[in-house]
């Protein structure tokens, strides 16, 4: 049998349509590990699938269920409805295709029945599933995703519920980002700081705040900086009493050890030219950067040169023991990544990057430094 994206392309098609969607993924890990084995359970498999993306495209309009416990059926002509697909009863001439992909559905229940290992009331000697049994179930259901999901491509979602990412709105991003001004701000609340974005696109009295902490703007849109800021901060926190009491009783012993020295925040460096103690280093880094396909010859609009910014907020964030210290070492990630960035590398090659440049410099720099 050939294989399962040659035979039946669409299911792989939602699967990436939704590919934050773990439910769907499992679906679709589950059907092909049935179908690269012996195909039993596979109309299983395949009615599953059709009906998590049936309850998937009810949920991305905010359309109820049809019923407690709809068939597979219910749920696809439920599904065709805020797609524009809705049966009118034979005035339109696309009603003959819906039927016919109902009647597809009903099939799959019944061929179910007849064929499913886990079937109602089959006998024990009956034989498995033949191939060709299996090729219509499977294009069956290819030809209903195929149908949902083209629907579903052409058609806008409730912006207010829908789970699909930021980059499946690229026309309506364009729109936005090419008439609102923004200005941000910091604001003291109290015992920490919070992000304010005010955005308009009319005068800036009229805009639109948006109130955001820290934590809240990186974990929800760059997680692998969420947590090197994490680690650049510490462990050390607000204790509770418990945690206080508990502490005493450890004894005096611990109150003679030395704490350890705070981290404080990234600094940034952005510089035409460097000539610090680091300088003797930049032919080093230049290798560096070429070795991990950077055109470092590149500057920003305004002739600063990374090279020299990389040395400046290396040596901004560099402490006496930070070879030892993993919040240092983080802080230095964190920062090169910033660096990267401002010159146009993508956030996570920037990333990935940081990582091996504090490597690379923890080897190379001399201890004098």
């Amino acid at each position: 049998m050939p294989d399962l994206d040659a035979l039946a392309p669409n299911y792989r098609r939602v699967r990436e349509h939704w590919k934050d969607a773990p439910t769907l993924s499992c679906c679709h890990g589950a059907l092909i590990k049935c179908f690269d084995g012996d195909a039993h359970g596979l109309v299983e498999h395949v009615k599953s699938f059709i009906e998590v993306v049936c309850v998937t495209i009810l949920g991305e309009f905010g359309e109820p269920m049809p019923s407690s416990s709809p068939t597979t059926t219910e749920l696809l002509v439920a599904a065709l409805r805020p797609l524009g697909l809705q049966n009118t009863r034979g005035a339109s001439k696309l009603d003959k295709v819906l039927s016919g992909f109902n009647r597809l559905a009903d099939a799959l229940s019944e061929m179910r029945n007849d064929h499913g290992v886990v079937a109602h009331g089959k006998d024990a000697f009956l034989e498995g599933v033949a191939i060709d049994h299996t090729r219509a179930f499977l294009q069956a259901g290819d030809a209903i995703l195929s149908v949902l999901l083209n629907a579903m491509e052409g058609k806008e979602p409730n912006i207010l519920i829908t789970r699909e990412p930021w980059e499946r709105f690229t026309h309506l991003n364009e729109r936005i980002d090419q008439a609102v001004g923004v200005e941000a701000r910091v604001d003291d609340d109290g015992h920490r700081s919070v992000l304010v974005f005010a955005v308009a696109t009319g005068p800036m009295n009229e805009a639109i705040e948006i109130r955001v902490e820290p934590s809240r703007l990186l974990c929800g849109i760059d997680r692998s900086a969420y947590v090197e800021v994490l680690k650049t901060v510490g462990e050390a926190g607000p204790g509770t009493k418990e945690d206080e009491e508990r502490g005493m009783e450890v004894g005096r012993a611990e109150d003679l050890k030395p704490a350890p020295a705070p981290v404080s925040r990234p600094v940034t460096e952005v510089v035409p030219v460097y000539e610090g103690r680091l300088a003797a280093m930049r032919p080093g880094l230049e290798g560096f950067l070429g070795a991990e396909g950077w055109q470092f010859r590149q500057v920003a609009p305004d002739d600063r040169k990374l090279v020299d910014s990389l040395l400046a907020t290396a040596d901004q964030n560099m402490g006496l023991d930070w070879r030892q210290r993993e919040g240092l070492q983080a802080r230095l990630k964190v920062a090169f990544r910033r660096v990267l960035v401002q010159f146009g590398s993508d956030p996570e090659k920037a990333r990935r990057i940081s990582e091996r440049l504090v490597t690379w410099l923890r080897i190379q720099l001399p201890d004098a430094a």
